[in-house]
């Protein structure tokens, strides 16, 4: 299990780009990732691609990708774009962690 903690802005750029890379270069085996938004103060919709693109390739290798503590901003985003359907969204990486424990 991976836990990943997110600062300042997911977008479409260099900032997408580095985070996009992380994770896949820990899809190996049945990867279970957490993605902590706790400092992230702003996605746009190439971020929302990038979160959608790594929930799609962690659940084509079996695994799960949840988000952990989205701010007001980045919650509401995700509510508008039906998202929040999509993500399981936690309130803090022990939630997370003990979600995939429960589907163990």
């Amino acid at each position: 299990m991976f836990i990943l903690h997110c600062q300042g802005r997911i977008v479409f750029g260099d900032e997408g780009a580095v985070l996009r890379e992380r994770v896949n270069n820990m899809l190996s085996g049945t990867p279970k990732i957490v993605v902590d938004l706790r400092r992230v103060d702003h996605i746009d919709s190439g971020g929302l691609g990038i979160l959608v693109g790594l929930f799609v390739s962690t659940k084509n290798r079996g695994g799960e990708l949840k988000l952990v503590s989205p701010n007001p901003h980045v919650k509401e985003v995700l509510r508008r774009t039906n998202l929040n359907t999509l993500f399981s969204v936690y309130r803090n990486d022990d939630e997370a962690i003990a979600a995939f424990r429960k589907k163990a």
